[in-house]
């Protein structure tokens, strides 16, 4: 969820520079907080001091504001033969606002998720992955009076998560520790962030607002930012058991490819192109992609085109938005519109 504004972000267009070890191997058991060359974040933005954070401009509506009613749902990936299905979706939030944004932890115990608590403020939660978790369980992490909070993912070698820090009209890329308490701002010039994804423990790539929106990619031991791409969509990820970011191009209205980016070197190539319309996915260990479409899943492999593996229709699944699978690929988490009424 990303306050779409016509805004053109501030860059710095320099050099990246990548050379740290590369985030765990999906499914490992990753080392919690990492080495502390790893965790060694500086305690202030590498690319300058953070500018002055003034009054909301007069035409500002938070986030929240705007934000529907959607559910998040958790279930079983199973695979057969190579063949996937999901015995066991059922669904882990229930309530007349917005639960979404799912992304697992590294050990895949849990998902963080963002929660609309109102019209005006976002906070990010925390769900158990368990099989049988009840609905309503999900725990409040952070606690931001002026400020909402939105896309949280782990930071690779810490216990830490990122997330968009957004206050007063402005929106950072900010840390914070698994307990939820506020570490502080990880660049202090790319803004306004929407989306992100970590490369590896230092590298993240950044979908910035703007017109038009542009990918870019940050180091956050250097605070070195470049562009690498316009137009992107907002599903942005790691390729599982790599150091590439895969994201949407958005070539024209029709026309939309999920492409694999290089980000040290700032190139891309196509993958595949998504199932008309449709911008959010997400990636298992093997390198399947899902996609959903409605009430369905459906998912590609390399060779082959996008396959049908569920509907979960009669579930009172629909409108199918983001996605997220486990590092180990045992769980996967849906989100899906409420129904009307």
């Amino acid at each position: 969820m990303a306050r779409m504004t016509l805004r053109t972000a501030t860059t710095l267009a320099l050099a990246l520079s990548v050379g740290i070890a590369c985030a765990p191997e999906d499914g490992a058991d990753p080392e919690v907080g990492g080495s502390e060359e790893a965790g060694a974040f500086p305690a202030e933005p590498p690319d300058g001091p953070m500018p002055e954070i003034g009054p909301a401009p007069a035409d500002y509506t938070p986030t929240a504001a705007g934000s529907p009613s959607t559910d998040i749902w958790l279930g079983t990936l199973v695979r057969e033969g190579g063949a996937l299905s999901i015995p066991d979706l059922g669904r882990a939030t229930d309530r007349d606002a917005y639960d979404n944004q799912p992304s697992f932890l590294l050990d895949g115990s849990a998902i963080l998720h963002t929660a609309a608590l109102d019209r005006r403020q976002t906070e990010i939660m925390r769900l158990a992955a368990a099989s049988g978790a009840e609905p309503g369980a999900s725990e409040r992490l952070t606690h931001t009076e002026e400020a909402s909070e939105f896309s949280a993912l782990q930071i690779p070698g810490q216990d830490a998560f990122s997330a968009i820090h957004e206050i007063r009209g402005k929106q950072y890329l900010w840390r914070y520790d698994l307990s939820g308490e506020s570490i502080g701002p990880i660049f202090a010039t790319a803004e306004p962030v929407g989306y992100h994804a970590w490369a590896n423990e230092h590298v993240v790539g950044m979908f910035i607002l703007g017109s038009p929106p542009t990918l870019q990619v940050g180091d956050a031991l250097t605070g070195e930012i470049r562009i690498v791409a316009e137009r992107p969509g907002r599903s942005i990820h790691r390729i599982p058991g790599t150091e590439e970011i895969s994201f949407v191009r958005k070539v024209s209205d029709e026309e939309w490819w999920i492409e694999r980016l290089d980000p040290a070197a700032g190139t891309s190539e196509r993958i595949v192109r998504t199932i008309p319309g449709r911008e959010d996915y997400a990636w298992t260990p093997e390198g399947e992609i899902l996609m959903g479409d409605g009430g369905r899943l459906f998912a590609w492999s390399e060779g082959s085109d996008w396959t049908e593996i569920a509907d979960f229709s009669d579930l009172g699944v629909e409108g199918t938005t983001r996605l997220a699978v486990s590092p180990d690929g045992s769980r996967i988490a849906i989100v899906a519109n409420r129904p009307a009424g």
